[in-house]
């Protein structure tokens, strides 16, 4: 196993548990390292840690475990996706849509796994750590006593052939939609999508909230409706009429889809494929307004000659949505942006109501679900930040 020296810096890093590597933690930048292998990090002769390399951007790669005893082997992959799944079979209902592994949060940077019934969806996101892949899904299923219907993986990093983005691994095909269930809502998802599975587990705090929320004879306002999963939750929770706004058809289809499979009649609903904003002029220009409007805001987006990046644009979005917001209604904002700290986030929204005469309070604050595991050394594994504001008149 190659040996690489690092900087004073990055040694500081790696003792506080800080599990990304980049280029400027070597000593020397120039060190020619074979994507996909194992390196042990050195502080001169003092051994520091074990690394993935897995290059993507300016990630240079992840750091593993810190004992010079637990070389990374299939074994030692075994135990980590074990300790993973016993700590999720503690504390989750194995029937509910989770996060099993989530990355650097479980101690393996740049990949995930999620658990759809008896499924299991790798999503990779560097070439680098796919290159182990084979001893990788031998130790899960090794961890998981191979009591699974099937393995998916999904490749979030540029692939040369479409048909590679998403495949079955191993085990048999999932029904196509295979139809998955949180609390009282029925959920299509399609694992053999190319890029994702039609419903975004990281989102399941706004959809509890739906399900709880007093609903009866209000209108809900979905904005970026593709696969969040909160139409069907809010409708399902007994919402009078929801709207549902996504930039494509193929989102408003997934929208309708959810519904339908909840014997919710998705043609006595709204659905639109339109620009958000644009949407939200015809809004204003009809004086139409709703009791809960949601924006869960995407990092980045481009339409036809028009680009969104939250960090830039949250506020100029929320001043065209306000005025959807009934004077007694709520609005719930989420970005997932791992470079936009809540700090930022909560100026961006309390910048929308500078030239507004409405005030509000946050009512509500949630962040990732806890199958999502995080460490906090790592501050950007914690992206996802949501508020709900209740508006004061």
């Amino acid at each position: 196993m190659q040996r690489v020296q690092i900087t004073g810096n990055s040694q500081r890093k790696v003792k506080d548990g800080y599990p990304l590597l980049v280029e400027d933690d070597l000593k020397d930048p120039s060190m020619k390292l074979t994507d996909g292998s194992f390196i042990a990090l050195m502080a001169s002769s003092q051994f520091m840690g074990y690394a993935l390399v897995a290059k993507h951007r300016r990630q240079l790669g992840w750091v593993l475990s810190r004992d010079e005893s637990e070389t990374p082997t299939t074994d030692y992959f075994r135990k980590l996706f074990k300790q993973a799944l016993v700590r999720r079979s503690t504390n989750f209902d194995p029937n509910l849509p989770q996060r099993v592994f989530n990355a650097d949060g479980d101690g393996l940077g740049g990949v995930t796994i999620d658990r759809y019934q008896d499924y299991y969806v790798f999503t990779w996101y560097a070439q680098g750590i796919y290159q182990q892949r084979e001893m990788l899904y031998a130790a899960f299923e090794t961890a998981t006593d191979h009591q699974f219907k099937g393995i998916y993986a999904k490749l979030r990093f540029n692939v040369g052939e479409a048909n590679l983005k998403s495949q079955l691994v191993t085990g048999e095909a999932a029904p196509e939609p295979l139809l998955v269930t949180e609390g009282d809502v029925t959920y299509p998802v399609h694992l053999q999508d190319e890029l994702t599975t039609g419903l975004l587990l990281d989102m399941r705090p706004i959809r509890q909230w739906m399900a709880g929320a007093e609903l009866q004879g209000k209108t809900v306002l979905n904005l970026f409706s593709q696969e969040n999963g909160i139409t069907a939750a809010a409708a399902v929770a007994g919402a009078a009429k929801t709207i549902s706004i996504e930039t494509n058809k193929k989102g408003a289809a997934a929208t309708a889809d959810q519904l339908a499979v909840n014997n919710i009649d998705p043609d006595k609903q709204e659905i639109r494929a339109i620009d958000v904003n644009s949407y939200l002029d015809y809004a204003a220009k009809h004086r139409l307004s709703y009791d809960v409007v949601v924006v869960t805001a995407p990092t980045f987006a481009r339409v036809k000659k028009q680009k969104f990046q939250v960090a830039n644009d949250l506020t100029a979005l929320l001043e065209n949505a306000l005025p959807a917001v009934r004077r007694d209604g709520q609005m719930i904002v989420a970005t997932t942006a791992n470079n936009f700290s809540m700090k930022k986030f909560q100026e961006a929204i309390s910048a929308a109501f500078d030239d507004s005469d409405r005030t509000y309070t946050v009512s509500d604050t949630f962040r990732l679900p806890a199958d999502f595991v995080t460490r906090k050394a790592y501050l950007a594994s914690n992206y996802l930040k949501v508020l709900v504001l209740t508006f004061d008149n």
